[in-house]
């Protein structure tokens, strides 16, 4: 079955995730936007403190030029095209690494780079970006530079040997031995989360360029899902060297439900709207082993190490977002009210925890005590407008 069946969820309705779309995207064009300066606080804490002094990030940048240009191209209106107009000028004339190509992972707030390394999550992140708004104002100048940022991933980045790609390099491409995202990823060269979002990356940019080779390298992406992401049991392998040793036994349960939706949407992209039977059932197995970490409250937990056999009952606010998608997505998929369920319950725990009525935004998570993970941003470097503006955007198009 390649169709998404004609059925629905109780408690989700479409009405309410415009609203809250729109509750979303006001507060980062406030309280976090620099009216003065005309750009975004780098940070905005819990305490909705804007922090003006701190590293502004390329993927927060590009998730807010998504976020403001799928605003924009599903509702009209005009400030959510300014907002665009601004992040995309500030991607360009400070992020933009014009000598040796990528982009920076982060710069000051004079605009002069903080950290030049090339991460190609934060490449990916740019196209991704650069597409969404290439489809609001339909600028050559747009679509080239992501053309250019696809061209120096491929250049530099995939293995032509074991295939896939290098996590990280220095600025001008040499070899770095700091390749991980953040603290708490492991340093090693291939990994899941960039995979996954280059995967998403040069989904957007199909759309818009609908290149052979690139079609060529979506394919080739789906088969290393298939043959070293996802095992037998519907869990994903985070880490890997560049010889697809596994390097870790951690468990990510936002990210296998996130995947579980990707993945077709990769596939339908190059397949003139079809799913294939094998992108669909790797789907519905990521979907199956991810639903069986939902708790008593209807939230999915955020991650298991087998190694150690230690549960992390967080409740993050991006993981319940991509999860609310791909459950409704396997329900419609499949038929099976299981996972309408699931999504239903994700959205009323969402709307009872995560959702802050009165600053807006949603908070970053709450603890296995269920306490709110007041230590966190409300907006910053991972903090930003993009699983939950997408999240209100994906059940609008699915339940309409």
């Amino acid at each position: 079955m390649n169709a998404l069946s004609n059925i629905a969820a109780p408690g989700l309705k479409a009405i309410e995730f415009e609203s809250e779309l729109e509750r979303i995207l006001d507060y980062w064009s406030d309280t976090v936007f620099d009216h003065a300066n005309a750009r975004f606080y780098p940070k905005v804490d819990h305490a909705d403190n804007r922090h003006r002094t701190a590293a502004s990030g390329s993927v927060m940048y590009a998730r807010i030029l998504w976020a403001f240009s799928a605003g924009y191209r599903h509702t009209g209106i005009p400030r959510y095209l300014e907002l665009a107009n601004i992040a995309f000028r500030y991607i360009q004339q400070h992020m933009v690494d014009t000598e040796y190509g990528g982009v920076y992972w982060s710069v000051h707030p004079d605009g002069n780079p903080a950290d030049s390394r090339k991460q190609i999550y934060a490449i990916a992140f740019a196209i991704y970006g650069l597409a969404e708004y290439y489809k609001v104002n339909n600028d050559n100048m747009v679509l080239a530079l992501a053309e250019a940022l696809y061209k120096v991933i491929e250049k530099y980045s995939w293995d032509n040997c074991h295939g896939g790609y290098i996590e990280a390099f220095g600025r001008d491409w040499s070899p770095t031995t700091h390749l991980s995202l953040s603290a708490k990823d492991d340093n090693e060269k291939k990994t899941l989360n960039t995979h996954l979002h280059v995967l998403e990356a040069f989904t957007n940019l199909y759309e818009i360029w609908p290149n052979d080779i690139l079609k060529q390298r979506i394919t080739a992406i789906l088969e290393l899902f298939e043959k070293h992401f996802i095992n037998q049991h519907g869990h994903l392998t985070l880490f890997f060297d560049e010889h697809w040793q596994a390097k870790s036994s951690l468990r990510s349960f936002g990210h296998e439900i996130e995947a579980s939706w990707l993945l077709c949407e990769a596939a339908r992209a190059i397949n003139d709207g079809q799913l294939t039977d094998t992108v669909r059932t790797l789907a519905l197995r990521l979907a199956s082993a991810s639903v069986k970490w939902l708790d008593k409250s209807g939230a999915l937990l955020y991650e298991f190490n087998a190694a150690t056999n230690t549960l992390v009952a967080e409740k993050h606010w991006w993981v319940q977002a991509e999860a609310l998608v791909g459950f409704y997505h396997a329900g419609l998929l499949v038929g099976d009210d299981k996972y309408l369920a699931a999504a239903s319950g994700i959205w009323q725990y969402t709307k009872k925890h995560l959702i802050d009525y009165q600053n807006g935004e949603w908070y970053w998570g709450r603890d296995a005590n269920g306490q709110v993970m007041a230590y966190e941003d409300k907006a910053g470097l991972w903090k930003c407008p993009y699983h939950n503006s997408r999240c209100c955007l994906q059940l609008i198009r699915l339940i309409g």
